[in-house]
């Protein structure tokens, strides 16, 4: 379990959502890579979660606000801030703001990022900050892919497993295998459930999701249960979690890996919220793109 840091908000939650982008942009660099979970459309700007890998012992550190720069097909420079940040060993989640909405012409964002850094911990305990070797990361986003939705494969007949507990770090850039874009919401009159990818490696998988609420409510709850075209079922653990008036985020862990013969994973997420609007179950079909294994 690691630690999550929650900046200051821009307005975002479920009044003024206006869907997903299921991303598949990965930038590898010479120690680490850089991934765009999914692009969150809203009246007044975007959000934009970003994963970053690293080879690097430790933390990492990054100040979006100073090392993401956006802009799109048609001109648009955007101005960003961040939203939220999660850190593990060798790994950072983090979620952008961007400003203004983007336009409907627009059909591709670009993203440049740099300023990484690596915190590590000599033995006085004061953390240094040093750069990444490799200097910028440029990603491009198509704004209008391919859909990434399928019929839900049938339940396996088997009775839902347990939770697990997670694995320390359940994230990393030797292990890492491909990132499944998804991209994909679930509306309805309190709010908004939303799968934004789901990141495949050697032995588990992490699926990122995301609640928008009209108003302040509780974190993730409730229960999730993931299973494949194949009959497999997966166990699902909470990495971590940043929530704030309007909306939450969430890292999952699947266990084990996802099997690479599958073509569809069924997710249903269940009592958001009990006895509300957001109680489901919400029910997803995900396309599983073939690994070549």
């Amino acid at each position: 379990m690691t630690g999550a840091t929650v900046l200051e908000p821009p307005s975002r939650g479920q009044l003024g959502f206006g869907g997903l982008v299921p991303c598949t942009a990965v930038a590898h660099g010479e120690s680490a890579l850089v991934a765009v979970l999914a692009v969150e459309h809203h009246t007044e700007g975007l959000a934009v979660p970003l994963l970053v890998l690293s080879q690097a012992p430790g933390m990492l550190s990054w100040e979006v606000e100073e090392g993401l720069e956006a802009s799109d097909d048609v001109g648009t420079q955007y101005h960003v801030r961040g939203l939220s940040r999660q850190a593990g060993l060798g790994s950072l989640q983090v979620s952008a703001w961007l400003e203004p909405a983007v336009p409907a012409d627009a059909r591709r964002l670009d993203l440049v990022a740099s300023g990484i850094q690596r915190v590590s911990s000599p033995r006085s305990g004061i953390g240094i900050e040093r750069p990444l070797p490799g200097g910028t990361w440029e990603l491009s986003v198509e704004l209008v892919p391919d859909r990434t939705a399928m019929p839900v494969p049938p339940e396996p007949g088997s009775v839902a497993l347990g939770p697990a507990a997670p694995r320390v770090p359940a994230r990393g850039l030797t292990g890492f295998r491909g990132l499944v874009p998804v991209g994909q919401a679930r509306v309805v009159a309190g709010g908004a459930v939303c799968i934004w990818a789901v990141e495949r490696y050697q032995d588990r998988a992490v699926m990122t999701v995301a609640v928008l609420r009209g108003a302040e409510g509780a974190g993730l709850g409730g229960d999730v249960e993931v299973w494949d075209d194949r009959g497999g079922r997966y166990h699902v653990a909470m990495l971590h979690e940043t929530s704030r008036d309007g909306w939450t985020e969430g890292s999952l862990e699947l266990v084990p890996s996802i099997d690479p013969g599958a073509r569809v994973l069924g997710v249903k997420l269940a009592g958001l919220e009990p006895h509300g609007v957001m109680d489901g179950p919400f029910t997803f079909g995900v396309a599983l793109p073939e690994t070549g294994e």
